[in-house]
């Protein structure tokens, strides 16, 4: 019978009717449930959270943008979970989604780099992205501005703010925050939809940084990175970010162990300059004169770089740099004076990656397609995105992917090269074949004799573990 139950899994196999995807083999990988369960929030009865994470996780992969476009697509045959089931687990405030990413995070430093070495060009990333969304009634909704589009840039959504950690070679999302800009008003903010939470609850707190200055918060998530054990060289900013009061923030964390490389706005803020106090405009103009330029072969730049005092922070270096075909010169700052302009820009250049992540995560895993009224499952969607990304960018790493779009793209092709009914019709067609077989071969043996023997009992398992919502419940006791 041993033969019988081997044909019985080819055709399984043959036709891929078996759902573990490598998304699921990730997830054993990094213990997910394990990781849900220290934060302490478990459901009582029914499926479990991570039964339930995992089948919002796979939306993505389906090309699906919302929970009820799963239930009104063939796919919703794979599991008996009703969309209310999900409804309110996204929408519960008491979900700790943040120490869940934390753990997540924290998993994949321990399976990449358990000796936790800090790679020379290590750096926290800090950046927000506009989150467009359609329909006024959504809770904390606003109107946000978006400067790649310029003036006519404002757009109804959210504005995510990111932390990202690049450890020298993989990009992950480390911590986020949602935020509000420019709120409804009249009719449209009296019909926007509001949720009373539990005080203190994860939700709560959630919703109070939605209108907490963007600078603040990204200094506060830097400093909860740090405390769980993220650690880095530098701190990346754009010139948004590189106020005065952000970098003297940073410096201070642990003891001024990470740099700021940033770039900077030309404007009215002093530096010290041959004792005399100067903006960044005249002191351009007085390298200028004084024709101490330089120039960059490698990057094809003219640039000056000189040392100044800037109060309440220290000695820090200055970078006028004009790239090929530019007008303006642009400004860097560092307060490491060691680097050169050219290591510099290096490490500078790493920031790129959260516009990457940013491209990925709208293009790719769907970011931006939840249209719940509700913010904590605004929170979950997000959440959700970038656990996902984290473990695709695990698997391009032990993978050796080129990219993660083309790891996107097979996951997406094992899940959909044929519509759940058709897939089920030939599965039935061959596994009837194959289970007649098994049976003739056992001899005469009436239906309730074969229930009670071995061989079914092989067979029921075989049949079970090939299904989405069974792999999901043996992910549970994978921890």
């Amino acid at each position: 019978m041993q033969h019988d139950l081997s044909e019985v899994g080819k055709v399984l196999e043959t036709h891929e009717y078996s759902m573990t995807s490598v998304l699921l083999d990730a997830a054993k990988t990094f213990k997910l449930p394990s990781i849900i369960k220290k934060t302490g929030f478990e459901k009582t009865q029914g499926y479990s959270v991570t039964e339930i994470i995992m089948l919002m996780m796979l939306l993505p992969f389906l090309i699906l943008n919302r929970v009820h476009d799963w239930f009104t697509s063939y796919f919703r045959e794979i599991t008996t979970m009703r969309k209310d089931t999900i409804y309110r687990l996204q929408n519960d405030e008491r979900i700790p989604w943040r120490a869940i990413l934390y753990g997540v995070v924290t998993r994949f430093q321990r399976l990449v780099n358990p000796q936790k070495t800090v790679a020379p060009n290590s750096a926290l990333i800090v950046d927000d992205t506009t989150d467009a969304r359609t329909g006024f009634h959504m809770e904390n909704i606003s109107y946000v501005f978006d400067h790649v589009e310029g003036r006519r840039g404002t757009k109804l959504g959210f504005k995510d703010l990111v932390l990202g950690w690049f450890d020298g070679t993989s990009f992950l999302p480390v911590d986020f925050s949602i935020h509000s800009e420019k709120p409804l008003r009249g009719k449209r903010r009296k019909t926007q939809y509001h949720k009373a939470c539990i005080p203190g609850s994860p939700g709560a707190t959630r919703r109070k940084e939605c209108t907490t200055n963007k600078i603040d918060q990204a200094v506060a998530m830097i400093k909860r990175a740090v405390k769980h054990g993220i650690r880095a060289r530098y701190v990346l900013a754009d010139s948004w970010f590189s106020s005065k009061g952000f970098i003297q923030a940073i410096r201070q964390i642990r003891h001024r162990a990470m740099h700021v490389v940033c770039g900077v706005r030309k404007d009215k803020r002093k530096y010290e300059y041959q004792g005399v106090a100067v903006d960044a405009k005249t002191l351009l103009t007085q390298l200028q004169k004084a024709g101490k330029a330089s120039r960059c072969r490698k990057l094809n730049t003219r640039y000056f770089e000189v040392v100044v005092q800037y109060e309440g922070v220290g000695e820090v270096k200055l970078y006028f740099c004009r790239f090929p075909y530019a007008k303006e010169w642009r400004l860097f700052l560092s307060t490491d004076t060691a680097l050169s302009f050219v290591k510099m820009m290096e490490i500078y250049t790493v920031r790129w990656t959260i516009e990457v992540f940013f491209k990925e995560m709208k293009q790719q895993l769907r970011l931006g397609r939840c249209q719940s009224r509700d913010f904590d499952a605004q929170i979950a969607h997000v959440t959700l995105r970038c656990i996902t990304y984290i473990f695709l960018a695990y698997l391009r790493r032990v993978d050796a992917y080129e990219s993660l779009g083309l790891l996107f793209e097979g996951i997406v092709a094992e899940l959909r090269e044929k519509n759940v009914a058709e897939r089920l019709w030939a599965l039935f067609e061959d596994l009837l074949q194959a289970v007649l077989s098994s049976v003739a071969e056992l001899g005469p043996m009436d239906l309730q004799q074969f229930q009670q023997s071995p061989q079914y009992a092989a067979l029921k398992e075989l049949f079970e573990k090939s299904f989405l919502g069974n792999q999901l419940r043996s992910l549970d006791m994978a921890s």
